[in-house]
């Protein structure tokens, strides 16, 4: 059942796209270039957050201060360096091992 639903996504998303570039055909030539700017935005925009998304993947204990950081002066390429430093070689959170569920023999 998932794997059809993935199927009919991935169709309209198809489709949809096939339609822009229809619809870009039929207008205007320059519109053409709307799509592909789109998705250079987003690739820079997945640039520009990853120092939050690897705190986030990670559970850096300062993820607060890292997100801040990127988000208020990621835009200068010196704090997205250091957020993406910090992010990439802070202390994670560790689970002790009292806190650890072993499973019982037998079971």
């Amino acid at each position: 059942m998932g794997n059809l639903v993935r199927l009919f996504v991935a169709a309209g998303l198809v489709l949809i796209a096939t339609l822009v570039v229809a619809v870009g055909l039929a207008s205007n030539t320059t519109a053409l270039a709307a799509p592909a700017h789109l998705i250079v935005f987003l690739v820079l925009c997945a640039i520009y957050l990853l120092p939050t998304g690897l705190s986030l993947y990670r559970d850096c204990t300062a993820k607060g201060w890292i997100i801040a950081l990127n988000l208020l002066l990621g835009w200068t390429l010196f704090g997205w360096i250091i957020a993406l430093g910090w992010a990439a070689s802070g202390k994670i959170h560790t689970v002790s091992p009292a806190s650890r569920i072993h499973p019982v023999a037998g079971h």
